[in-house]
């Protein structure tokens, strides 16, 4: 199996608040690793059981390794979507992610 997509990991922490101003201000995200991983569309099945419909854009990716470090979305060849984490597995070989397109 190839890995041939760029998937980088960021950590955003959540807004902070800004009393002087009263305002939220959105924190910057923090680039916490940068990995090659196969993608692929999460199949028919697949997303009925884990969403209960069919109009998510879920992915499927496969990683060599885990990754050690906290992160809060990734994104795949340096698209603009961010996509968050459903579920992990890890099988014998690697690390599998089911990741969905972040909404808000």
């Amino acid at each position: 199996m190839r890995k041939t997509q760029i998937i980088k990991f960021y950590y955003q922490d959540e807004n902070s608040y800004d009393p002087y101003s009263d305002e939220d201000t959105p924190a910057e995200p923090k680039l916490v690793a940068k990995r090659y991983a196969n993608v692929t569309d999460v199949g028919t099945n697949r997303l009925i059981e884990l969403f209960s419909k069919l109009d998510q854009n879920a992915k499927v990716v496969r990683l060599d390794a885990p990754i050690n470090e906290a992160w809060s979305y990734l994104t795949i060849d340096n698209g603009s979507i961010k996509y968050r984490l459903e579920t992990q597995r890890q099988p014998l070989k690697g690390t599998t992610l089911i990741v969905d397109e972040d909404n808000g």
